[in-house]
This record gives structure tokens, C-alpha cells and sequence, in this order.
């Protein structure tokens, strides 16, 4: 978008990043939404922007609509909400004010993993157990199979 005022031009710049589910978000609040610079210690997301004078990001679009947010600053609270836990951005007050905790899922919770040896770990793990009991190399397609099968039991541990 651009426009022209007194002979200046003005551009307006947006950058886009991807935000994973689970902690992606941290990511936004500690480096992006802060211009990839360090905060320093106890300062807020909040307190980084007044002090550079950039307005703090509002929730828009239909989504935020729908879950009646639109329009209102976003919070890091709000974001640890949606995207670190699958909830509604104002999960927390809603829970102080007494709804129900099903009230504020979105989905299902987002798995976490880390209590799970790694997958490549427990695949090397599950290839030398079939090495073992059938004296060979698994082909291609059990090789696929036995990595399937990790993946899934991975997801439910």
C-alpha cells in the first residue's frame, strides 16, 4: 500500500511468520514482536512498545469475531492462551470467572512430547528390534510401517 503526502511517499511494510502450535508463540513475543531485539529482564511486551511508541497489535478478522476479541490489544497471556494451550485467547478470565474448563478449548489439546525418548531414537530402537526377531534388514515399505507405527505411539504417550 502506498500513498503520497506532500511529495513524500509512504510504504507500508507488513512481515509474515509461521507460528507453531504449543511454545511457537514465545517465539513472537521474545524476538519478532520486539524487533529481534532482546527485552530487558521484567520488561513486558506491553512496556516494549510504549517506550518505542509502537501501538500493541489488536486482534482482528472473523475468528476474532467470533470469539468476541475483536478489536481488543493482544496480550501475552491472550497468546500463551491460543497458541501455547489450544484455548480461547481469554481462557484465564474465564476460568477466574467461573466457566467451565471445556468452555475454553478450541480443539484438543496440543501433544507434547517431551516426557518421549526422541522419534529417531525410539525408530533406531524399533529397526534393531526387527533386525533381531527376523535376522534381516526391514524393506522399504516395513521400514515405513515400523515409522508409522513410532509416530503414532509417540503421539499417545
Amino acid at each position: 500500500m502506498a500513498g503520497h503526502f506532500s511529495g513524500l511517499r509512504v510504504v507500508a511494510v507488513m512481515t509474515l511468520h509461521k507460528l507453531s502450535a504449543g511454545e511457537g508463540y514465545t517465539y513472537l513475543t521474545r524476538q519478532v514482536a520486539s524487533a529481534d531485539e532482546l527485552r530487558p529482564a521484567g520488561q513486558s511486551l506491553a512496556d516494549y512498545y510504549t517506550a518505542r511508541g509502537n501501538p500493541p497489535g489488536v486482534w482482528l478478522g472473523q475468528g476474532a469475531e467470533i470469539l468476541a476479541v475483536a478489536g481488543e490489544a493482544v496480550s501475552e497471556a491472550q497468546m500463551r492462551s491460543l497458541f501455547g494451550a489450544g484455548q480461547h485467547p481469554n481462557a484465564e478470565a474465564m476460568l477466574a470467572a467461573g466457566s467451565p474448563e471445556s468452555s475454553t478449548r478450541l480443539g484438543s489439546a496440543y501433544p507434547s512430547y517431551a516426557h518421549v525418548a526422541p522419534y529417531v531414537d525410539r525408530l533406531n530402537q524399533r529397526i534393531d528390534e526387527f533386525m533381531t526377531l527376523n535376522g534381516r534388514s526391514p524393506s522399504a515399505t516395513e521400514r515405513n510401517g515400523i515409522a508409522a507405527n513410532e509416530a503414532r505411539r509417540g503421539r499417545r504417550a
